[in-house]
């Protein structure tokens, strides 16, 4: 019974899920989510590039989570996410990323889950004011 259990979904649930997938809520909903994430992006992609110029992004992205930052060779990926924190902003230091040793440091920032985009504006804010921290150890 337990092996059952562990391996397989139960009916009920997999019926419910495929009555949500067939509706057609759920394309409307994946299309506004879809506009959501790029509305994000662009907001994020936008704010770091009024807040740090000198700052990489890597690509904007088509669809996703993440925005890649390159930082600039004087700055880690370890000390920028660990003052960001500091200052209330969340990432990803880059490295974990690379499944070798990454061309350069960089940042990995989620936008999906910002309630508002002035979260992300505030975001980019708090970052720039970590970076400034960062310039004068």
């Amino acid at each position: 019974m337990r092996l059952v259990d562990d391996f397989f979904v139960a009916r009920p649930l997999q019926e419910a899920a495929v009555e949500l997938l067939s509706t057609p809520a759920w394309d409307r909903h994946l299309r506004a989510l879809a506009t959501a994430l790029r509305e994000r992006a662009t907001t994020l992609a936008t704010a770091l590039g009024r807040e740090l110029p000198d700052w990489t992004l890597t690509r904007q992205p088509a669809g996703g989570l993440h925005l890649w930052l390159r930082l600039p060779a004087h700055l880690t990926d370890i000390a920028v996410a660990d003052t960001a924190r500091l200052h209330g902003v969340s990432l990803n230091a880059g490295h974990r990323y690379f499944p070798t040793d990454a061309p350069a440091a960089h940042l990995r920032l989620g936008f999906a889950a910002a309630a508002d985009p002035a979260e992300l504006t505030e975001a980019a804010r708090r970052l720039a004011t970590a970076a400034r921290t960062l310039r004068r150890r």
